[in-house]
């Protein structure tokens, strides 16, 4: 019994130090903290998971990338007080895959409805400062 005890506890010491004990939130969860921090207009918590300067790079004539993102997002959560519009992503319209290769990954969100007017939305991620940010946004047909 007591040699059992010390394989059991041998083993599981063993199978616990082989894990990443700092392991990272996958990529899926700083897409939806970001969504969840603009749809409340919470800047300071939506910036902790996105990389401005790289969404936006695509856009050379903006003179205040981050005056820019709140304007949008702002006009974004207006609109939903409308009972047309809200501000909740709707995250089961959509097939969720993540493909994570080392420090970058890709989240794609494919419409499960191809007839409705959803787009596909890719999300590109990167490790910075120990966590997943998003890198580009990138909506196709």
């Amino acid at each position: 019994m007591k040699n059992l005890i010390t394989i059991l506890l041998f083993v599981l010491f063993t199978g616990c130090n082989g894990q990443n004990i700092d392991m990272k939130e996958t990529p899926l969860i700083s897409i939806i903290k970001l969504k969840s921090a603009e749809a409340v207009l919470n800047f300071e918590e939506a910036k902790k998971y996105i990389d401005l300067s790289k969404v936006f790079k695509k856009s050379p004539d903006s003179k205040n990338i981050e005056k820019e993102w709140k304007e949008t997002i702002t006009t974004l959560h207006n609109l939903g007080k409308d009972k047309k519009f809200t501000n909740q992503f709707k995250y089961f319209n959509y097939s969720i895959t993540e493909e994570i290769k080392g420090k970058n990954a890709k989240v794609n969100f494919v419409p499960n409805d191809k007839n409705s007017n959803l787009k596909k939305i890719i999300y590109s991620l990167k490790v910075i400062d120990s966590s997943w940010k998003v890198t580009g946004i990138d909506y196709r047909d």
